[in-house]
């Protein structure tokens, strides 16, 4: 183990300075989740499942946008353009990180990673090799690996995590390969890039490391907190130990930014649709688009068990407040999360009404009815 107060040892100070920050940036991050509501726990929560599954998919070489990722989970294209023949299956890779994160010993991530599993619904892949490796192997290598790791006496950052990954069959960084081709007369060498290592399935894990040092309350998932870099055989201690701790401070404070948000995008919410009666579920619409990204309206419909009519009514109504912003993907409606200035409409108030003895449902279904009828005024009175 390096001794960060030996001064002939290699960049010592900056790897101090980089521990140090990463140290603030976890306490940072522990203190902000420890303060959220529950409203805005269940927002960071999908956040977090969300920020899983997009590291490890592009951690496994897949190349796409938000918005690429958004119609991709609503089944309307392809996560890429780009050949994908060399990478592993998208949707295997999201259903493994799904399926760890569903059975998580802290709740709001569990319910969190089944809400984004019952909404998720991309399209088929295509044809994959027989002997495409599983990665739910990756995540029970990594779940020994953390296992293995006992608690050190002063805080060391997952760094024996990482060292013992750097040494694994599965994680160690694979050579660069060159092949040769030619016929005989002519020939030519290519450089091979070699697949990198499956860092997303540790990052799944190191906050079980860091929760058993006593830096975490909850052995949170920290996405892009182990890095190929910081695993390489090839480079001086010092500049891993560096690579390291600054990844692990960067996926900290990328964390503790989306409880910031998730704390915000809940007092918005709770704000603006004050007007609205309380059994609305407007305002759960809206946290759940906080938290899980864009929809279109059969996801909206699975997730809160909601008719069409009634997802529609209540998306006009968080239009109106600003909350929803609508645009259409290949013929297909996405409905997203957005922060504007209220359209200033009519938005029914909360107090009690001859509807109030109704069910939710019923409520639902009333308000899709009168936005239909309300379509159908404005129609006639243009004609």
């Amino acid at each position: 183990m390096i001794d960060l107060h030996d001064p002939h040892v290699f960049s010592a100070g900056e790897i101090r300075i980089a521990r140090d920050r990463a140290l603030a940036a976890l306490g940072r991050l522990d203190g902000t989740v420890a303060g959220l509501g529950g409203d805005a726990l269940a927002i960071f929560a999908k956040r977090l499942v969300t920020g899983c599954v997009i590291d490890a998919l592009r951690v496994e070489r897949h190349a796409f946008t938000e918005g690429r990722f958004a119609a991709w989970c609503a089944g309307i294209g392809t996560l890429s353009d780009e050949a994908t023949n060399r990478q592993r299956s998208p949707s295997q890779v999201m259903r493994a990180v799904l399926g760890e994160l569903a059975t998580h010993s802290w709740a709001p991530l569990a319910e969190a990673a089944q809400a984004f599993h019952d909404v998720a619904k991309p399209l088929a892949d295509g044809p994959r090799s027989p002997d495409e490796a599983d990665p739910v192997d990756d995540l029970w290598e990594a779940h020994e690996l953390a296992a293995s790791i006992a608690p050190s006496e002063e805080p060391n950052l997952a760094l024996a995590y990482a060292e013992a990954a750097r040494e694994h069959v599965v994680f160690a960084p694979r050579e660069t390969q060159l092949r040769m081709f030619g016929d005989g007369a002519y020939r030519k060498t290519y450089q091979l890039t070699s697949a990198g290592p499956p860092t997303w399935a540790l990052g799944l894990y190191v906050g079980t490391v860091l929760k058993a040092d006593g830096l975490l309350r909850q052995a949170l998932p920290l996405p892009g907190a182990i890095v190929a870099h910081a695993l390489r055989q090839d480079i001086e201690g010092g500049e891993r130990y560096l690579a390291h701790y600054t990844a692990i401070g960067r996926a900290a404070e990328a964390l503790a930014k989306a409880a910031d948000e998730a704390r915000g995008a809940d007092t918005v919410v709770r704000e603006r649709c004050a007007s609205l009666r309380s059994s609305s579920r407007a305002p759960s619409l809206a946290r759940h688009l906080a938290g899980l990204g864009a929809l279109r309206s059969d996801q909206i419909e699975r997730v809160l068990g909601l008719s069409r009519a009634g997802v529609h009514g209540m998306i006009a109504s968080l239009r109106r407040l600003g909350l929803v912003s609508s645009t259409k993907v290949s013929g297909v409606k996405l409905h997203a999360f957005v922060v504007n200035t209220p359209t200033g409409e009519h938005v029914r108030s909360g107090r009690p009404t001859p509807l109030a003895s109704l069910s939710t449902a019923a409520l639902d279904e009333f308000d899709g009815a009168m936005k239909a009828v309300d379509a159908i005024l404005t129609k006639s009175q243009t004609d």
